[in-house]
Protein backbone atom coordinates (compact mmCIF):
# COMPACT_ATOMS: atom_id res chain seq x y z
CA UNK A 1 0.00 0.00 0.00
CA UNK A 2 1.65 3.42 -0.86
CA UNK A 3 0.72 6.25 2.08
CA UNK A 4 -0.92 9.15 0.36
CA UNK A 5 -0.54 8.20 -3.05
CA UNK A 6 -2.75 11.76 -4.30
CA UNK A 7 -0.82 13.98 -2.50
CA UNK A 8 2.33 12.99 -3.54
CA UNK A 9 1.05 12.89 -7.24
CA UNK A 10 -0.03 16.65 -6.15
CA UNK A 11 3.77 17.36 -5.49
CA UNK A 12 4.85 15.70 -8.64
CA UNK A 13 3.02 17.70 -10.68
CA UNK A 14 4.59 20.74 -8.08
CA UNK A 15 7.62 19.96 -8.88
CA UNK A 16 8.91 18.74 -5.78
CA UNK A 17 8.79 15.27 -6.21
CA UNK A 18 10.17 13.37 -8.95
CA UNK A 19 8.11 10.07 -9.78
CA UNK A 20 9.85 6.66 -8.48
CA UNK A 21 9.62 5.58 -11.86
CA UNK A 22 11.95 8.53 -13.69
CA UNK A 23 15.09 6.98 -12.23
CA UNK A 24 17.25 7.25 -15.25
CA UNK A 25 19.68 10.94 -15.39
CA UNK A 26 17.56 11.90 -18.72
CA UNK A 27 14.09 11.85 -17.00
CA UNK A 28 15.50 13.27 -13.79
CA UNK A 29 17.31 16.13 -15.95
CA UNK A 30 13.80 16.69 -17.43
CA UNK A 31 11.29 16.53 -14.01
CA UNK A 32 14.19 18.98 -12.76
CA UNK A 33 13.69 21.67 -15.60
CA UNK A 34 10.11 20.95 -15.24
CA UNK A 35 10.72 21.60 -11.54
CA UNK A 36 12.37 24.93 -11.92
CA UNK A 37 9.98 25.83 -14.38
CA UNK A 38 7.21 25.64 -12.07
CA UNK A 39 8.84 27.46 -8.94
CA UNK A 40 9.73 30.01 -11.65
CA UNK A 41 5.95 30.61 -12.61
CA UNK A 42 5.28 30.82 -8.74
CA UNK A 43 7.78 32.98 -7.90
CA UNK A 44 7.68 35.26 -10.85
CA UNK A 45 3.88 36.04 -10.01
CA UNK A 46 4.95 36.77 -6.14
CA UNK A 47 7.31 39.49 -7.33
CA UNK A 48 5.29 40.71 -9.62
CA UNK A 49 2.63 41.09 -6.62
CA UNK A 50 5.01 42.98 -4.60
CA UNK A 51 6.08 45.16 -7.57
CA UNK A 52 2.35 45.99 -7.58
CA UNK A 53 1.84 46.68 -4.39
CA UNK A 54 5.37 49.16 -4.62
CA UNK A 55 4.17 50.85 -8.05
CA UNK A 56 0.87 50.35 -8.56
CA UNK A 57 -0.93 50.16 -5.56
CA UNK A 58 -2.66 54.02 -4.79
CA UNK A 59 -5.75 53.20 -2.13
CA UNK A 60 -7.25 50.85 0.60
CA UNK A 61 -9.30 48.84 -1.57
CA UNK A 62 -6.20 48.46 -3.93
CA UNK A 63 -4.12 47.40 -1.66
CA UNK A 64 -6.15 44.99 -0.30
CA UNK A 65 -6.78 43.40 -3.34
CA UNK A 66 -3.26 42.83 -3.69
CA UNK A 67 -2.79 41.58 -0.43
CA UNK A 68 -5.20 38.97 -0.34
CA UNK A 69 -3.86 36.96 -2.84
CA UNK A 70 -0.17 38.04 -1.78
CA UNK A 71 -0.35 36.28 1.37
CA UNK A 72 -1.67 33.12 -0.24
CA UNK A 73 1.17 32.69 -2.46
CA UNK A 74 3.75 33.64 0.27
CA UNK A 75 2.44 31.34 2.67
CA UNK A 76 2.49 28.38 -0.53
CA UNK A 77 5.70 29.20 -1.18
CA UNK A 78 7.15 28.71 2.17
CA UNK A 79 5.07 25.40 2.23
CA UNK A 80 6.55 24.03 -1.17
CA UNK A 81 10.09 25.38 -0.48
CA UNK A 82 10.03 23.93 3.35
CA UNK A 83 8.72 20.33 1.86
CA UNK A 84 11.50 20.62 -0.64
CA UNK A 85 14.27 21.17 1.56
CA UNK A 86 13.54 19.00 4.19
CA UNK A 87 11.95 16.37 1.72
CA UNK A 88 13.99 13.07 2.65
CA UNK A 89 12.08 14.02 6.41
CA UNK A 90 8.67 14.13 5.48
CA UNK A 91 9.68 10.68 3.63
CA UNK A 92 11.40 9.38 6.44
CA UNK A 93 8.04 10.20 8.41
CA UNK A 94 5.93 8.16 5.61
CA UNK A 95 8.70 5.17 5.66
CA UNK A 96 7.90 5.34 9.45
CA UNK A 97 4.65 4.42 8.96
CA UNK A 98 5.07 1.24 7.04
CA UNK A 99 7.80 -0.03 9.34
CA UNK A 100 7.71 -1.95 13.36
CA UNK A 101 5.72 -1.39 15.19
CA UNK A 102 3.34 1.32 12.98
CA UNK A 103 3.36 -1.67 10.32
CA UNK A 104 0.38 -3.49 10.29
CA UNK A 105 1.11 -7.06 11.29
CA UNK A 106 -2.32 -9.37 10.51
CA UNK A 107 -5.31 -8.82 7.64
CA UNK A 108 -7.57 -7.20 10.24
CA UNK A 109 -4.68 -4.69 10.96
CA UNK A 110 -4.60 -4.42 7.21
CA UNK A 111 -8.11 -3.76 6.78
CA UNK A 112 -7.84 -0.64 9.42
CA UNK A 113 -4.99 0.72 7.63
CA UNK A 114 -7.23 0.52 4.08
CA UNK A 115 -9.86 1.90 5.67
CA UNK A 116 -7.97 5.16 6.70
CA UNK A 117 -5.59 5.40 3.45
CA UNK A 118 -9.21 5.79 1.71
CA UNK A 119 -10.55 8.35 4.13
CA UNK A 120 -7.38 10.45 2.96
CA UNK A 121 -7.87 9.81 -0.34
CA UNK A 122 -11.37 11.52 0.00
CA UNK A 123 -9.93 13.92 2.13
CA UNK A 124 -7.63 14.78 -0.65
CA UNK A 125 -9.80 14.72 -3.66
CA UNK A 126 -12.66 16.60 -1.46
CA UNK A 127 -10.34 19.70 -0.37
CA UNK A 128 -8.71 19.70 -3.98
CA UNK A 129 -12.15 19.66 -5.51
CA UNK A 130 -13.11 22.53 -3.54
CA UNK A 131 -10.05 24.76 -4.26
CA UNK A 132 -10.08 24.09 -8.12
CA UNK A 133 -14.15 24.83 -8.00
CA UNK A 134 -13.15 27.85 -6.22
CA UNK A 135 -10.01 29.45 -8.88
CA UNK A 136 -12.24 28.37 -11.43
CA UNK A 137 -15.39 30.20 -10.89
CA UNK A 138 -12.62 32.99 -9.98
CA UNK A 139 -10.91 32.60 -13.28
CA UNK A 140 -14.22 32.32 -15.44
CA UNK A 141 -15.85 35.07 -13.87
CA UNK A 142 -12.75 37.40 -14.13
CA UNK A 143 -12.29 36.70 -17.62
CA UNK A 144 -16.31 37.12 -18.42
CA UNK A 145 -17.04 40.43 -17.28
CA UNK A 146 -13.42 41.51 -17.51
CA UNK A 147 -12.27 41.18 -20.92
CA UNK A 148 -13.43 43.99 -23.22
CA UNK A 149 -11.38 46.32 -20.36
CA UNK A 150 -8.53 44.04 -20.30
CA UNK A 151 -8.41 43.33 -16.60
CA UNK A 152 -6.60 40.73 -15.35
CA UNK A 153 -8.05 37.98 -12.75
CA UNK A 154 -5.52 39.18 -10.28
CA UNK A 155 -3.42 42.28 -9.88
CA UNK A 156 0.08 42.15 -10.81
CA UNK A 157 2.88 44.80 -12.07
CA UNK A 158 3.42 43.29 -15.84
CA UNK A 159 6.11 44.64 -17.45
CA UNK A 160 4.28 45.06 -21.10
CA UNK A 161 1.72 46.93 -22.50
CA UNK A 162 -1.16 44.27 -22.61
CA UNK A 163 -4.29 45.49 -24.02
CA UNK A 164 -4.13 43.72 -27.41
CA UNK A 165 -6.30 40.68 -27.54
CA UNK A 166 -3.12 38.56 -27.51
CA UNK A 167 -1.23 39.95 -25.03
CA UNK A 168 -4.29 39.79 -22.81
CA UNK A 169 -4.81 36.07 -23.25
CA UNK A 170 -1.02 35.22 -22.94
CA UNK A 171 -1.00 36.63 -19.82
CA UNK A 172 -4.21 35.53 -19.13
CA UNK A 173 -2.85 31.93 -19.37
CA UNK A 174 0.37 32.89 -17.31
CA UNK A 175 -2.18 33.77 -14.31
CA UNK A 176 -3.93 30.74 -15.05
CA UNK A 177 -1.05 28.68 -14.71
CA UNK A 178 -0.16 30.58 -11.62
CA UNK A 179 -3.24 29.49 -10.32
CA UNK A 180 -3.01 25.81 -11.15
CA UNK A 181 0.49 25.51 -9.50
CA UNK A 182 -0.60 27.22 -6.30
CA UNK A 183 -3.52 25.78 -5.63
CA UNK A 184 -1.77 22.31 -6.31
CA UNK A 185 1.21 23.15 -3.63
CA UNK A 186 -1.81 24.25 -0.94
CA UNK A 187 -3.68 21.29 -1.31
CA UNK A 188 -0.36 18.66 -1.37
CA UNK A 189 0.79 20.43 1.31
CA UNK A 190 -2.45 20.73 3.57
CA UNK A 191 -3.65 17.20 2.95
CA UNK A 192 0.51 16.09 3.43
CA UNK A 193 -0.48 16.87 7.07
CA UNK A 194 -3.84 16.18 7.48
CA UNK A 195 -3.26 12.66 5.93
CA UNK A 196 -0.38 12.45 8.41
CA UNK A 197 -2.96 12.55 11.24
CA UNK A 198 -5.10 11.06 9.67
CA UNK A 199 -2.81 7.59 10.15
CA UNK A 200 -1.77 8.55 13.91
CA UNK A 201 -5.49 7.79 14.62
CA UNK A 202 -4.97 4.32 12.64
CA UNK A 203 -2.26 3.52 14.90
CA UNK A 204 -4.64 3.94 17.58
CA UNK A 205 -7.54 1.78 15.93
CA UNK A 206 -4.64 -0.66 15.55
CA UNK A 207 -3.47 -0.41 19.05
CA UNK A 208 -6.59 -1.01 20.06
CA UNK A 209 -7.38 -4.06 17.63
CA UNK A 210 -3.85 -5.29 19.38
CA UNK A 211 -4.99 -4.65 22.96
CA UNK A 212 -8.15 -6.55 22.56
CA UNK A 213 -6.24 -9.61 20.85
CA UNK A 214 -3.26 -10.22 23.33
CA UNK A 215 -2.11 -13.59 22.92
CA UNK A 216 -1.17 -16.44 25.18
CA UNK A 217 2.05 -15.02 25.79
CA UNK A 218 0.59 -11.74 27.82
CA UNK A 219 3.77 -10.56 28.98
CA UNK A 220 5.55 -10.04 24.88
CA UNK A 221 1.87 -9.32 23.53
CA UNK A 222 1.49 -6.17 26.02
CA UNK A 223 5.09 -5.37 25.69
CA UNK A 224 4.61 -4.95 22.06
CA UNK A 225 1.39 -2.50 22.66
CA UNK A 226 3.66 -0.90 25.00
CA UNK A 227 6.20 -0.27 22.32
CA UNK A 228 3.51 0.72 19.58
CA UNK A 229 2.01 3.56 21.62
CA UNK A 230 5.50 5.30 22.76
CA UNK A 231 6.23 4.87 18.79
CA UNK A 232 2.54 6.67 17.89
CA UNK A 233 3.91 9.45 20.08
CA UNK A 234 7.24 10.00 18.89
CA UNK A 235 5.71 9.90 15.76
CA UNK A 236 3.37 12.63 16.40
CA UNK A 237 6.46 14.65 18.10
CA UNK A 238 7.94 14.51 14.53
CA UNK A 239 5.12 15.38 12.84
CA UNK A 240 4.70 18.57 14.67
CA UNK A 241 8.68 19.13 15.13
CA UNK A 242 8.60 19.27 10.85
CA UNK A 243 5.12 21.35 10.47
CA UNK A 244 6.01 23.63 13.34
CA UNK A 245 7.13 26.74 11.02
CA UNK A 246 4.52 25.71 8.17
CA UNK A 247 1.70 26.08 11.07
CA UNK A 248 3.40 29.28 12.45
CA UNK A 249 3.03 30.89 9.14
CA UNK A 250 -0.62 29.43 8.60
CA UNK A 251 -1.75 30.66 11.65
CA UNK A 252 -0.44 34.23 10.92
CA UNK A 253 -1.54 34.63 7.31
CA UNK A 254 -4.79 33.07 7.91
CA UNK A 255 -5.84 35.97 10.57
CA UNK A 256 -4.96 38.49 8.04
CA UNK A 257 -6.56 36.57 5.48
CA UNK A 258 -10.06 36.54 7.09
CA UNK A 259 -9.71 40.11 8.33
CA UNK A 260 -8.63 41.63 5.04
CA UNK A 261 -11.74 39.13 3.36
CA UNK A 262 -14.08 40.48 6.53
CA UNK A 263 -13.43 44.32 5.22
CA UNK A 264 -13.14 43.89 1.60
CA UNK A 265 -16.87 41.87 1.64
CA UNK A 266 -18.47 45.23 3.89
CA UNK A 267 -16.71 47.90 0.46
CA UNK A 268 -17.63 46.24 -2.60
CA UNK A 269 -20.60 45.43 -4.67
CA UNK A 270 -22.62 42.19 -5.44
CA UNK A 271 -20.08 41.81 -8.34
CA UNK A 272 -17.52 39.25 -9.92
CA UNK A 273 -15.16 40.77 -6.82
CA UNK A 274 -17.66 39.97 -4.07
CA UNK A 275 -18.04 36.38 -5.26
CA UNK A 276 -14.50 36.02 -5.44
CA UNK A 277 -14.00 37.51 -1.94
CA UNK A 278 -16.84 34.87 -0.70
CA UNK A 279 -14.47 32.32 -2.32
CA UNK A 280 -11.26 33.31 -1.21
CA UNK A 281 -12.89 33.38 2.29
CA UNK A 282 -13.63 30.20 2.10
CA UNK A 283 -11.05 28.67 1.38
CA UNK A 284 -9.23 30.16 3.90
CA UNK A 285 -11.30 29.57 6.40
CA UNK A 286 -10.95 26.14 5.11
CA UNK A 287 -7.25 25.91 5.05
CA UNK A 288 -6.74 26.93 8.95
CA UNK A 289 -9.40 24.16 10.03
CA UNK A 290 -8.00 21.81 8.37
CA UNK A 291 -5.04 21.83 10.66
CA UNK A 292 -6.92 22.95 13.60
CA UNK A 293 -9.55 19.86 13.03
CA UNK A 294 -7.08 17.23 12.42
CA UNK A 295 -4.84 17.99 15.11
CA UNK A 296 -7.70 18.42 17.39
CA UNK A 297 -9.01 14.67 16.58
CA UNK A 298 -5.29 13.43 17.25
CA UNK A 299 -5.75 14.77 21.28
CA UNK A 300 -9.28 13.34 21.25
CA UNK A 301 -8.17 10.32 19.75
CA UNK A 302 -4.61 9.86 22.18
CA UNK A 303 -6.79 10.29 25.04
CA UNK A 304 -9.32 7.63 24.71
CA UNK A 305 -6.43 5.14 25.53
CA UNK A 306 -8.14 4.09 28.80
CA UNK A 307 -11.48 3.31 26.96
CA UNK A 308 -9.52 1.28 24.97
CA UNK A 309 -8.37 -0.77 27.68
CA UNK A 310 -11.36 -0.93 29.58
CA UNK A 311 -13.08 -2.25 26.32
CA UNK A 312 -10.59 -4.90 26.29
CA UNK A 313 -10.41 -8.35 28.36
CA UNK A 314 -8.23 -6.40 31.09
CA UNK A 315 -9.26 -8.75 34.29
CA UNK A 316 -8.93 -11.95 32.65
CA UNK A 317 -5.31 -10.73 32.04
CA UNK A 318 -2.01 -11.34 34.46
CA UNK A 319 -1.04 -8.87 37.19
CA UNK A 320 2.00 -7.93 35.08
CA UNK A 321 -0.30 -6.92 31.67
CA UNK A 322 -2.15 -4.91 34.36
CA UNK A 323 0.87 -2.89 35.61
CA UNK A 324 1.81 -2.22 32.17
CA UNK A 325 -1.91 -1.15 31.17
CA UNK A 326 -1.66 1.25 34.17
CA UNK A 327 1.57 2.67 33.06
CA UNK A 328 -0.32 3.29 29.45
CA UNK A 329 -2.99 4.86 30.73
CA UNK A 330 -0.96 7.29 32.64
CA UNK A 331 1.03 8.59 29.91
CA UNK A 332 -2.19 9.01 27.85
CA UNK A 333 -3.03 11.48 30.26
CA UNK A 334 -0.79 13.80 28.38
CA UNK A 335 -2.55 13.74 25.19
CA UNK A 336 -0.28 14.10 22.00
CA UNK A 337 -0.79 17.80 20.86
CA UNK A 338 0.32 19.82 18.08
CA UNK A 339 1.76 23.67 18.69
CA UNK A 340 2.69 26.43 16.29
CA UNK A 341 6.08 26.83 17.56
CA UNK A 342 5.81 26.01 20.61
CA UNK A 343 3.27 28.38 21.72
CA UNK A 344 -0.26 27.84 19.96
CA UNK A 345 -2.23 24.71 20.36
CA UNK A 346 -3.40 23.91 17.33
CA UNK A 347 -7.01 23.02 17.91
CA UNK A 348 -10.58 23.89 17.39
CA UNK A 349 -10.62 26.03 20.57
CA UNK A 350 -7.28 28.00 18.51
CA UNK A 351 -9.96 27.91 15.29
CA UNK A 352 -12.70 29.84 17.28
CA UNK A 353 -10.36 31.95 18.79
CA UNK A 354 -8.41 32.78 15.63
CA UNK A 355 -11.89 33.91 14.07
CA UNK A 356 -12.81 36.06 16.82
CA UNK A 357 -9.53 37.66 16.95
CA UNK A 358 -9.90 38.33 12.92
CA UNK A 359 -13.51 39.73 13.38
CA UNK A 360 -11.96 42.25 16.05
CA UNK A 361 -9.59 43.26 13.95
CA UNK A 362 -11.86 43.87 11.41
CA UNK A 363 -14.40 45.53 13.60
CA UNK A 364 -11.54 47.94 14.35
CA UNK A 365 -10.66 48.77 11.01
CA UNK A 366 -13.96 49.71 10.16
CA UNK A 367 -14.07 52.26 13.40
CA UNK A 368 -11.52 54.02 12.23
CA UNK A 369 -12.20 54.39 8.48
CA UNK A 370 -15.91 56.02 9.74
CA UNK A 371 -14.14 58.27 11.91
Amino acid sequence: MRILRWTFLLFTLCGCFPPPSWSTPLKRFVYNIYAAFSFLVLNSFFLSQILDMVYNVENTDDFSDNFSVTVVVFVTSLKLFTILIFRKNFLLLCDTLQREPLLPMNPEEFDISFKFEKITDLNTLGYMTLLTVSDFCILVLSLLTNFKRRKLAFRAWIPFDYSSVSAYLLTFVYQCLFAIICTFGCVASDTLYSGLLIHINCQFEILEHRLRNIESNENYSVNLCVRHHNHIYKFGEMVNEEFRTIMFFQFCTSLSMICFNFYRITQIEMDSRFVGTILYMTCSLMQIFYYCWFSNEVKLKSMELPDMIFRSDWTSLNINVKKAFLILMKRAMKPIEFTSIYIVSVNLESFMTLVKTSYSVFSLLQQSRES
